[in-house]
């Protein structure tokens, strides 16, 4: 079944993304003034939201952690079109969120290999969970004829058997 092809994705993404807010997202900026060379690190995702002016980090751990229960729904649950796209909208949001870099200051420092991974699999997500919402309002998903009765079945032209045209 289809479905089950879709949770066995979201499990290992929940997982990777639970990894990947503890390791560094962003590369440390060195600045060089006249007074001196000044350097920012920025850590992980935690170590910037327990920072004071970590506002924005905090929402990043809030939607990462939407999102891995979404995730985690999504992969013991049969999904539902509600559940793949708000998916889709929190990932695309953190995507969103490690493309601009909020609260990270000038220069904006750039992204460290996993962030730029972060980003890449954020994004896939975004693809996967669309794809797995338009298969759910697709005519061929079996669900959506489960509540139709028989004759409204017959009236359509559907049946439950499959039978070849002449």
């Amino acid at each position: 079944m289809v479905e089950t092809g879709f949770a066995r994705l979201y499990g290992p993404l929940a997982t990777l993304f639970v990894v990947l807010s503890f390791l560094p997202l962003y590369d440390d900026v060195r600045v060089t003034e006249d007074w001196g060379e000044m350097t920012t690190t920025y850590g992980s995702l935690w170590h910037m939201a327990g920072r004071d002016g970590g506002g924005p980090a905090v929402i990043g751990v809030i939607l990462l952690a939407v999102l891995v229960t979404l995730l985690v729904i999504a992969t013991f649950r049969q999904a539902t079109v509600v559940l793949a796209t708000w998916i889709t909208v929190v990932a695309a949001l953190i995507a969103l969120m490690l493309l601009l870099r909020p609260g990270t200051g000038d220069p904006s420092p750039p992204l460290a290999d996993t962030g730029t991974a972060g980003v890449a699999i954020a994004c896939c997500l975004v693809v996967l969970s669309f794809a797995h919402a338009m298969y759910l309002l697709s005519e061929r998903h079996p669900a959506r004829y489960a509540d139709i009765p028989e004759a409204d079945r017959r009236r359509t032209g559907e049946s439950d058997v499959d039978t070849p045209n002449p």
